[in-house]
């Protein structure tokens, strides 16, 4: 039989295939120490021989794959700027930014979802294209610094593969470098997924979560210290199991008592927010994606087995008080993002309702609808992502993908085709991409 081999497409991960047979003569194996006369048991399975692994008398045959990596040199992106404050700029919108190696692993640190960090960490880098609304949303950041919260809360929504994820971590990356204290969720998901231990607080009436506070304190401090440093507490604060952080001391000393004790993790969150609200030497914002998951039923259960709704969860409860404006920063901006790449976890009818957004599921009369989801959503200013880029725009993305070797060429008819196919949309350019390289590389 002559062997087919086909050489990997990527050009980091240079690596062959092949279908030649593996010949080899295989060990004899032992007999297992409870088997009587060499008989099968029913906890054992045989073994195929069409996978290797055939009896002493006999060679298998199997697929061999090879491979090594980081066979090729890394395309150079040095010559991008930076995505800095002073580059969100209209006159730079369609040009491709590399993210601040020091800022960028700041993001990293927040826990970017999987298909961000690929992407993110791809050939090349982190690097992304300044749009129109990377601009827009910077200068809604630089507007409302010095105002409260309460008048400052949006949602980006859009079509799915718009780029509202992308659009989320630029503004987070212009928060970092403009000095705010950053507090940033990219999986809010996790807060309602039954992921974490959780236990009922009589006290409160709600369900403690105390993993989640003490994660989103852990980034919060790693990300802001020197900040948290020169804000100092101004009563003492009361916690329980008898602790207690004197006045005078920083924001930071509070902080770290709930990262080292769980049992007062979701207390300590609670006055650390609390304290957020009333400083005023920095404006805070509050980066959530995935948003959509606040408001709808969670997928933890009360011990009779009821499903649990957000709210009466500590996590997303703390989040949606500062989304509804019950709780807000003297300045400061709640950002968040809704997510249409899972499926399983798309808007509820309750947001769709109070956001009017676009549905394929009509919302009648008879549809039952949450009071308190529709509450928490009614003061969020929704801003719509376009499901494509301008001409500009795109032009930008194709040619950095062509940078990173995403693009078998860099030929105008290319452009166009991708470009025509997919709309202007980011996550399906990227696609139509990817199938003319693989049908190149096939």
């Amino acid at each position: 039989m002559r062997p087919i081999i086909r050489f990997s497409s990527t050009p980091l991960s240079r690596g062959i295939s092949t279908s030649a047979p593996v010949l080899a003569v295989a060990k004899p194996k032992k007999a297992a120490a409870g088997a009587k006369g060499g008989k099968q048991g029913f906890n054992q399975k045989k073994k195929d021989a069409t996978t290797g692994g055939s009896s002493s008398s006999g060679g298998g045959q199997a697929t061999i794959s090879l491979k090594f990596s980081m066979a090729g040199q890394p395309p150079d992106l040095s010559d991008f700027p930076r995505l800095q404050p002073g580059n969100y700029r209209v006159e730079n919108v369609g040009k491709a930014t590399t993210f601040p190696k020091s800022t960028y692993e700041k993001l990293k640190s927040f826990g970017l979802s999987k298909k961000m960090d690929k992407e993110l960490s791809a050939n090349g880098g982190p690097a992304s294209i300044v749009r129109q609304a990377t601009v827009d949303l910077a200068k809604k950041l630089d507007s409302d610094k010095n105002k409260s919260s309460k008048d400052a809360r949006y949602v980006l929504a859009g079509e799915r593969g718009s780029g509202k994820t992308m659009l989320l971590l630029q503004s987070v990356n212009y928060a970092l470098e403009s000095g705010w204290i950053v507090i940033f969720n990219p999986k809010a998901s996790e807060w309602t997924n039954s992921s974490s231990h959780y236990i009922y607080d009589p006290s409160t009436k709600i369900f403690n979560q105390w993993q989640a506070a003490q994660q989103q304190l852990s980034t919060l401090l790693a990300n802001n210290q020197k900040k948290l440093d020169s804000i100092k507490l101004n009563s003492d604060i009361d916690l329980a199991q008898g602790r207690q952080v004197n006045q005078g001391s920083s924001l930071s000393e509070l902080v770290q008592l709930g990262t080292k004790d769980d049992r007062v993790a979701v207390k300590v969150l609670d006055a650390v927010m609390g304290v957020l609200e009333q400083q005023t030497q920095f404006p805070v914002v509050w980066a959530i994606d995935e948003a959509q998951t606040l408001f709808k039923t969670s997928q933890y259960r009360t011990p009779e087995y009821t499903p649990i709704e957000p709210y009466h969860l500590s996590s997303p409860r703390l989040a949606l008080d500062f989304i509804s404006g019950r709780r807000s920063f003297s300045k400061g901006v709640i950002l968040t993002s809704l997510s249409l790449s899972d499926p399983t976890n798309l808007p509820s009818p309750s947001l769709i309702s109070a956001l009017s957004l676009p549905s394929t599921t009509p919302i009648t009369p008879y549809t039952p609808l949450d009071p308190y989801h529709l509450s928490h959503a009614a003061g969020l200013q929704k801003i719509d992502v376009p499901f494509g880029m301008i001409t500009k725009e795109a032009s930008g993305m194709f040619e950095l993908y062509a940078r990173k070797g995403f693009a078998p060429s860099r030929s105008d008819e290319l452009f166009l085709e991708s470009f025509s196919s997919s709309n202007g949309n980011p996550e399906q350019l990227k696609r139509a991409l990817g199938r003319v390289r693989g049908a190149l590389t096939a």
